[in-house]
């Protein structure tokens, strides 16, 4: 038997779990298809199955009740991953899900919903390149002694974007492809990891039929300077997960695994770390209680960081929403599908606490306006209920429901399965109440809401569009997408993309916290796809050709956020979420197209644009009182922001410090003397009566001492 050992101290989820919901309403839809008799030839598939042996495997949260070993599970074949106080990851068979929910030990089975895939002139814009030439600073910050972990599919391992600026080494530290078969790292019981630069660069992808991941880490930490495309963190060090890949789709518990794996391996080597993810679903209740925000929140702290995309979906109708009273208890709109060869739709439904509704499907002839057959389920309690459609509709609706234990909300989750539809039908969908208030969405990459061109139907709206993984947990730093070149998405440079996810989350928090460019932006791409459209440069180095090219999306503002947050966790290791929100509200940039924002910011914008260098200044003067021993904190930087001063912050205490500047003639100009100078000091010197020129400030102390170029 393994010893169970706690990650972390404390670690609540308020899992108050009704005696009569210990599955969520996916995982029932998931074993309600493993009795139907065609479930062996589509689930593998259709669920992202993994056969291990002559067993079918899928992956789960579970909550154990308190002081369970978890791994008493094994003796029902489960495989357990990552450990957090009550909740555990694992692996379960397909076959003993309805066994392992009903064990006392077990509170709740939470099978895992799928999950989507979603420089040089941005650079520019956003003062990164100051910040990496050390612009009025006392060194460059380009992420050393930093990790940038990447979470994605499309990776090439080796492409010279991830080696140092030399070409000579590279800082690719760690793979781990949860998708292949092999030696599974320390602690986890699935996938390959590689460990040396041998076995990362002989493994070459992890798929030939994808490069988003090499753009997104090209983005984030790319340093090949033989172009201008390289990212932001070119001295970081690299540690790449690539999730498990089905069909383009991945779950949340790889997710949380994926993060244990890297923040463990940056824990291992003493280094603070920046995690990325591209990645979205609107599979959940967009309110921070679902199970991964909650794991990604707990594992999140002082010098342990995660940034995801707010999404795609700023003009897609995927949103209704709608609150109740006894005057106006309807709620009306229908199902588009947007794939006619699969017409499949997954559509999640949540009420208020104390609240409950009712939803009515429909057979409904559009031509005809009108219902050609119903049926009602009451949203009470927990339950399944699976509607068989005939006669101009194909297909059945499922609709599993719970009242899920982490916010006491009412959810349904509601799939529709349809083989044909005759032209003028359409699946209806009303939501009826007297009290409290119902958000529903869409999973908008098979389907979305329409009004059909009927008066008292709604179409979608494209509000509390910020998506779950990467926009809905309260740590979780958010990324939104603004323009920097013009094309598809944005008229004008500088404007906020017509793709970028809106807020607010559904617990009224605002999202995104900040913007930066996602628009046509020139990233690294993988070999594998070199004859890709967008493909629009390559370089050669010892003989073998790179590519590079252009992607869209709020899959490219994220990594752009996370290689800032690299240099400023070199600045200061010891960084938190909450600390770089309080960054972002002080240094955001605001222009035309922002316009005014609020204290705390906009459900477009979030704080503002990205500002990586009056943001990494301020990082230094957040390390007041930390002990920078060892850290890239400098002793003092000098900078000169246009305001006809000389300022200097100090990240080193001193005593008896003097501050002088001379001209080139070696003439003393101007002089300050400090009895004593504190981390996070700052000192403005008066050089308005100096003539425009090249001066010396030298600052000398009893520890400190420093000499540098400045120019009025």
């Amino acid at each position: 038997m393994k010893k169970f050992s706690l990650f972390l101290s404390f670690f609540c989820f308020a899992m108050l779990i009704l005696a009569q919901s210990k599955i969520s309403p996916y995982t029932q839809y998931v074993i309600n298809n493993t009795k139907q008799a065609e479930f062996s030839k589509t689930g593998s598939a259709k669920f992202n199955l993994k056969k291990i042996g002559d067993t079918q495997y899928i992956k789960s949260y579970i909550y154990l009740r308190s002081g369970v070993d978890p791994y008493s599970l094994e003796s029902y074949d489960v495989k357990v991953n990552t450990c957090i106080d009550s909740l555990i990851t694992a692996q379960i068979p397909v076959d003993k899900i309805e066994d392992i929910s009903r064990l006392d030990d077990v509170k709740y089975v939470q099978i895992s919903t799928p999950i989507y895939q979603k420089m040089n002139k941005a650079r520019t814009e956003t003062l990164v390149t100051d910040v990496q030439s050390g612009k009025d600073l006392s060194t460059p910050f380009l992420g050393k002694d930093v990790v940038v972990g990447i979470v994605d599919c499309g990776f090439e391992y080796g492409h010279i974007n991830f080696y140092n600026t030399a070409g000579t080494e590279l800082r690719v530290k760690r793979v781990w492809d949860q998708n292949k078969k092999g030696d599974a790292p320390s602690g986890f019981s699935y996938g390959t990891e590689y460990k040396t630069t041998e076995a990362i660069l002989a493994a070459k992808y992890d798929a030939t039929n994808e490069t988003h991941a090499t753009h997104v880490t090209g983005i984030a930490a790319g340093a090949d300077h033989t172009k201008p495309y390289y990212g932001i963190a070119g001295e970081a060090d690299i540690v790449i997960v690539s999730y498990d890949l089905n069909d383009g789709t991945t779950d949340q518990v790889s997710l949380s695994d994926a993060m244990k794996y890297i923040y463990n391996y940056a824990e291992s080597v003493g280094k603070p770390c920046v995690i990325n993810m591209s990645l979205g679903s609107h599979a959940g209740p967009h309110d921070g209680t679902s199970t991964f925000d909650q794991v990604a929140d707990n594992l999140q702290g002082p010098g342990r960081l995660f940034v995801g995309s707010a999404g795609n979906e700023g003009c897609d109708p995927i949103h209704i929403s709608k609150t109740f009273s006894a005057s106006d208890n309807t709620l009306k709109t229908f199902v588009k599908f947007l794939d006619t060869n699969n017409r499949y739709a997954a559509i999640d439904v949540w009420g208020e606490p104390n609240h409950t509704f009712k939803i009515t499907i429909d057979r409904y002839n559009t031509t005809q306006n009108r219902s050609e057959y119903s049926e009602t389920v009451n949203i009470s309690g927990s339950g399944s209920k699976t509607i068989t459609l005939k006669n101009g509709i194909s297909g059945i609706v499922e609709i599993n429901y719970e009242v899920y234990a982490n916010n006491n909300k009412p959810n349904a989750y509601i799939i529709s399965e349809v083989s044909s539809i005759r032209p003028g039908y359409a699946i209806g969908i009303t939501i009826t109440a007297t009290s409290g208030t119902v958000h529903a969405w869409a999973d908008d990459y098979y389907s979305q809401f329409t009004n059909n061109g009927l008066s008292q139907w709604e179409a979608g709206d494209s509000n509390y569009t910020v998506g779950e993984i990467g926009g809905t947990g309260k740590k979780i730093i958010t990324a939104g997408a603004y323009a920097t070149r013009t094309g598809s998405y944005a008229s004008k440079e500088g404007m906020i993309t017509e793709f970028s996810s809106l807020g607010p989350t559904a617990d009224n928090r605002i999202k995104p916290d900040i913007t930066a460019p996602g628009n046509m932006i020139i990233s690294s791409y993988s070999s594998a796809q070199s004859s890709d459209s967008g493909i629009s440069d390559n370089t050669v180095v010892n003989g073998k050709k790179y590519y590079y090219g252009y992607m869209s999306g709020t899959s490219m503002s994220a990594p752009f956020i996370t290689g800032v947050l690299a240099t400023w966790l070199q600045a200061n290791p010891k960084l938190s979420p909450d600390d770089v929100r309080a960054v972002l509200k002080k240094t955001a940039r605001k222009d035309e197209y922002t316009g005014t924002i609020p204290e705390n910011g906009s459900n477009t914008w979030g704080f503002g644009k990205i500002d990586a260098w009056n943001g990494i200044k301020e990082c230094v003067t957040m390390a007041a009182g930390i002990d920078n021993e060892g850290t890239n904190i400098p002793d003092v930087t000098v900078y000169m922001p246009g305001d006809g001063n000389c300022h200097l912050l100090f990240g080193k205490k001193d005593t008896s410090v003097t501050i002088a500047i001379y001209n080139t003639n070696g003439q003393l100009v101007k002089s300050q003397k400090l009895n004593e100078a504190a981390i996070g000091q700052e000192e403005i010197l008066d050089i308005s009566n100096l003539m425009k020129g090249i001066y010396v400030i030298q600052v000398k102390g009893n520890s400190i001492y420093k000499t540098q170029k400045i120019i009025k």
